[in-house]
């Protein structure tokens, strides 16, 4: 449900909201003309510079002045204190709702929330990176009779203490991720370790050294891609993809390849469709291999995660440029409050940046 919509259903489709993200006030109203209460914002902020509390009686007072139609609203200095207002300490994360003289809490606590779903994804994610550590252990073992039948002094040697190597590289990497970013090193380590094993499975066997390929994009745990094969996800166009020999034969023969499922929501997926969760996973795997991910991942949920640029760190990109959205609305173009419940509210399209009291990050302006 929409907040428009929940004002509405609560009898107050007419209010002004403040949003305290941390230390950043924002604001947006129906009941003031466009940008008013971004300018409000602004003003309390500036007045009570380093006092939360404060700015927020500041912020309220100024919205009952501008309510009366009262241009003291605009002044500088602070207003808080004197008594009035909500009468209540405003709790970080709270929204304070101010229409019609009445005052209530919507309780939200947004950075909370991130934060518990980002927790909860990367859980996620580990747990699917753990399995694929797991996966190139147990092949490490089943290869090892292979290696000392061979002899010490063959020329997979090199290969084989690379591949011990980045097994217990991964694992040591693996421990430490408490970050999202962090799993892509840890895949790029698998890749580099499969790839040196794909080599060592070629030499005990006298076969030809496989071509340094991307890995198999239906399942990186089957190590470097044999060729590109035609493939379409359900109801997205066809694209080439890497593959490794066995899923392309099966593509081309109509059946369904080995994917690489993970849980979502406790269903299984393919990593793939999995959420933007996935972008480091799949990053460590296919991003040193030029553009091939720019046109395998296409329609699918990692698709829409990369954006199409598939650098590292967009997401932050775009959420600053949502910030700075939010704070440019909040100034200038003032004009007239259209006091007293008059026409012209401003509608909840119209949200602004209030500032930073001091300390702490700037939250996300949108809803």
């Amino acid at each position: 449900q929409s907040l428009g919509s929940a004002l509405s259903d609560a009898g107050r489709p007419r209010a002004t909201i403040a949003v305290l993200d941390g230390n950043t006030l924002f604001a947006g109203s129906s009941a003031l003309k466009s940008n008013v209460a971004g300018r409000l914002a602004n003003l309390s902020v500036n007045a009570n510079s380093g006092d939360v509390v404060a700015g927020m009686q500041d912020f309220v007072k100024r919205v009952d002045l501008a309510v009366d139609g009262k241009r003291s609203a605009l002044e500088s200095g602070s207003k808080a204190g004197g008594g009035g207002g909500t009468g209540v300490l405003i709790g970080l994360g709270a929204l304070v709702l101010v229409g019609g003289g009445g005052y209530f809490l919507y309780s939200r606590n947004r950075k909370k929330q991130q934060a518990i779903q980002r927790a909860k994804d990367l859980a996620a994610v580990k747990q699917t990176v753990e399995e694929d550590v797991t996966k190139f252990g147990e092949e490490i073992t089943t290869l090892d009779t292979d290696v000392q039948l061979a002899g010490q002094g063959g020329s997979h040697i090199t290969e084989w203490q690379q591949a011990l190597d980045s097994y217990e590289k991964a694992k040591t990497q693996l421990a430490a991720v408490d970050r999202a970013e962090q799993v892509r090193d840890v895949t790029q380590t698998l890749e580099d370790g499969r790839y040196a094993l794909a080599v060592v499975k070629a030499r005990v066997n006298n076969q030809p050294v496989p071509e340094r390929r991307a890995p198999c994009f239906f399942n990186p745990q089957h190590g470097p891609s044999a060729r590109d094969v035609r493939w379409a996800p359900p109801g997205g166009a066809v694209r080439d993809v890497p593959a490794c020999a066995a899923d392309a034969e099966a593509v081309e023969r109509g059946f369904d390849p080995q994917m690489r499922e993970v849980m979502v929501d406790g269903q299984r997926r393919p990593y793939y469709d999995a959420g933007p969760a996935y972008q480091p996973y799949a990053y460590g795997y296919y991003g040193g291999f030029g553009d091939v991910m720019t046109g395998m991942f296409i329609g699918t949920m990692l698709g829409s995660a990369f954006g199409g640029g598939f650098g590292w760190g967009g997401g932050a990109g775009a959420y600053d440029a949502g910030y700075a959205e939010g704070v440019q609305d909040s100034g200038g173009g003032f004009g007239d409050f259209g006091g007293g419940g008059g026409d012209g509210g401003g509608g909840w399209g119209d949200f602004g940046g209030g500032g930073d009291f001091g300390g702490g990050d700037f939250g996300g302006g949108d809803w």
